[in-house]
């Protein structure tokens, strides 16, 4: 019975995920006028303010992992149970591993968007540099005018 009823589900979703998704009239605005999505100020000071929220992320982020590894590890140290200490260390080495990968992945995601800058067409670099690399994204100071044909 329970089965059934999470088909249903799950069917119901795919159904709302069609309806929405695929129905949905598209406009190419960006190719009619000839201006970028991210030529825009606001979209690229949205952008690279959550660009530094997520430099803020992957700095915090590990030093809480790491702080509160290391806490439970002093914790085993001092209460001197030999058995404690191998899921201790464990633990310790995970927490590591998750704060380097979090630490990590906005720099590759840096090399990524970098070593593609010749393939876009689209020109949204300006938005992945003010996301991924926030000291050297440019603000303008006017948005483009749009002319319509």
């Amino acid at each position: 019975m329970k089965k059934n009823k999470t088909s249903k589900k799950y069917i119901l979703y795919l159904a709302t995920f069609i309806i929405l998704f695929l129905f949905v009239n598209v406009v190419y605005a960006a190719t009619s006028s000839k201006i970028s999505f991210c030529d825009y100020s606001g979209v690229r000071r949205t952008f690279k303010v959550i660009g530094i929220i997520i430099n803020l992320v992957k700095i915090i982020i590990p030093l809480i992992l790491i702080a509160t590894a290391m806490v439970s590890f002093f914790k085993v140290v001092t209460t001197g149970k030999p058995e404690d200490f191998k899921t201790s260390i464990l633990q310790v080495v995970k927490q590591g591993i998750a704060g380097l990968v979090i630490f990590c992945i906005p720099g590759l995601l840096d090399f990524v968007f970098d070593s593609l800058v010749g393939y876009d067409t689209t020109g949204f670099t300006q938005c992945t540099n003010c996301l991924l690399d926030t000291d050297h994204c440019t603000i303008p100071t006017t948005d483009p005018v749009i002319y319509t044909d």
